[in-house]
């Protein structure tokens, strides 16, 4: 699966660290996966590469200061050494999943082992900050897997297709007529010292929202509307150019690395 322009269908539920620095991802090696539809576009997984029945649920064992610094130490191995909290904890290894998806390509695995000798294999699909793999990551890598996280949270854990737009070479603009309702749009930077996490609603934000997402009453996420309660992305973000006008944003209230999300 190559990293291309082009909308990407995937799916959601997570909750972040709050660290950046190098993820000197251990033992990186080749993946297979599927082409791009005719016409463009990148189809991913719905999950995580861990045979995780559930998605990334915010209230378990997620919240951004419960360990979550040791992310910072991972180009040093200690940051998913096997007593880390990240590699000794399900839920642990489930937020690396989830960080390695947004920011690595599809052709690029981590293998960690925890603290039993049992190795683990994480998977990149979406491709926001592959230089995160070898090197830090800087203030654009971070605003880009902050907003991949947010887009992705979901409060019931359960694993929902969703389509992804954005002004990023993995991502692009274009739509599926298969996720008519443009849900919103994340952005933010969970890394920095005071977590930032925002979103603001889509035209469709309140039409059939899905539990545990943005726009349902079941939904307790960590994020929150820049706008205000039910605050909408439109007029106050800059929408995507021509011949993509409506697909979704490219800029909200200085925020240059946004996320648009669509559902069915």
């Amino acid at each position: 699966m190559n990293a291309s322009p082009g909308s990407t269908a995937v799916s959601c539920s997570f909750r972040a660290p709050r660290s950046a620095a190098p993820l000197a991802l251990l033992a990186a090696v080749s993946m297979t996966g599927c082409a791009p539809p005719q016409g463009g576009g990148l189809e991913v997984s719905e999950s995580p590469a861990l045979g995780a029945d559930n998605g990334l649920r915010t209230h378990n064992g997620l919240r951004t200061h419960n360990g979550l610094t040791l992310v910072s130490d991972l180009a040093r191995s200690s940051g998913l050494a096997p007593s880390s909290e990240l590699m000794s904890t399900a839920d642990g290894r489930l937020q690396v999943a989830y960080l390695v998806k947004c920011a690595l390509p599809a052709n690029r695995t981590l293998v960690k082992t925890d603290k039993y000798g049992t190795k683990y294999s994480f998977t990149g699909e979406i491709g926001l900050a592959p230089e995160w793999e070898t090197a830090s990551c800087g203030q654009t890598c971070q605003e880009w897997v902050t907003a991949c996280l947010l887009a992705f949270e979901n409060t019931t854990g359960v694993h929902v297709p969703v389509w992804m737009v954005a002004e990023h070479p993995a991502i692009g603009f274009g739509l599926s007529p298969e996720y008519p309702r443009q849900e919103g749009s994340f952005f933010g930077n969970i890394f920095a010292s005071n977590p930032l996490e925002y979103y603001c609603g889509g035209r469709d934000y309140s039409v059939a929202p899905i539990a545990g997402r943005i726009g349902s009453p079941t939904a307790d996420t960590s994020y929150t509307d820049i706008y205000g309660p039910s605050g909408l992305c439109k007029p106050q973000c800059t929408g995507s150019d021509y011949p993509h006008v409506g697909d979704g944003y490219k800029a909200c209230s200085g925020w240059n690395h946004v996320i648009t999300i669509w559902r069915k």
